[in-house]
């Protein structure tokens, strides 16, 4: 049986500093997919790269680039929702280490302007973006 992976969870990832893969934990989630990861080893912070996948050669890589979340309508009436009447500059920038409650403004760096809709003790926050829900690691009060 297969666990359903979610932010503070370990796994195994081609580490960028490293260059070695290494164990990681698991700092941002997009849907059910591993976006961000911290490397256990050196404490660098990097996008999810599945050790067990060999390096592209050039004859096979993808003219499109990166494959992003198609925007829907919903999401982003729903973000919309939740940030009508919110002041960006009053956003905290987004840290692992941040104190959170629920209501809170973040502005991550990737996925931008977001509300905290829900907090999971004892490390996990999951926040409203334009793109969709996300579910990532905090300190929740």
């Amino acid at each position: 049986m297969n666990k359903q992976l979610s932010a503070g969870d370990h796994v195994t990832s081609k580490c960028t500093k490293c260059k070695d893969t290494t164990n990681h934990t698991i700092v941002a989630m997009v849907g059910d997919i591993v976006a961000r990861v911290e490397c256990n080893t050196c404490g660098g912070i990097h996008n999810y790269r599945d050790g067990a996948t060999k390096k592209r050669t050039s004859k096979s890589k993808s003219k499109t680039g990166s494959v992003k979340p198609a925007k829907n309508s919903r999401t982003e009436a729903a973000w919309e929702n939740q940030i009508n009447e919110a002041d960006p500059d009053a956003a905290t920038p987004y840290n692992i280490k941040m104190s959170i409650k629920v209501g809170d403004l973040i502005q991550h760096p990737n996925f931008g302007l977001g509300r905290v809709i829900d907090t999971i003790k004892p490390d996990k926050m999951e926040v409203v973006f334009r793109d969709g829900t996300k579910l990532l690691r905090c300190c929740v009060e």
